[in-house]
């Protein structure tokens, strides 16, 4: 809980500081949003860490092979990498080119999901 206030602090600190800055130097509004939103991702690595804890204990406890849990991994890291990219696009006003940042994440993500789909086939053709 302390580490969503902190998380919130920044957050509001960062926008506050964009509001005022962006009306005399727009383009110092996009760096303070950037860097603000960096440390923020910053602040939340160790969360990420027990999620991943708990990703290897649900896969050892269920008898999954655990090399599935690195390209899931990369599954959700791609989709949260893209997000944010986008989202800095668009606050820059390049819409179009975030469009196109999601566009190939997903594309990436479907070529990293391929193994996961076919073990699950492969699971299930054994299980008929």
């Amino acid at each position: 809980m302390t580490e969503l206030l902190k998380i919130l602090t920044v957050a509001l600190i960062t926008v506050f500081a964009n509001m005022i800055i962006k009306q005399t130097k727009p383009e110092i509004a996009i760096l303070i949003s950037i860097a603000g939103s960096v440390l923020i991702i910053i602040m939340a690595v160790d969360t990420l860490n027990s999620v991943i804890s708990s990703f290897y204990s649900i896969f050892e406890k269920t008898g999954v092979d655990t090399t599935l849990l690195t390209p899931l991994l990369k599954i959700i890291a791609i989709g949260y990498i893209a997000e944010f990219g986008a989202n800095i696009c668009a606050d820059a006003g390049a819409s179009s080119i975030a469009d196109k940042i999601l566009f190939v994440a997903k594309l990436v993500i479907l070529l990293i999901s391929l193994p996961i789909i076919t073990t699950v086939v492969d699971m299930v053709v054994a299980l008929l």
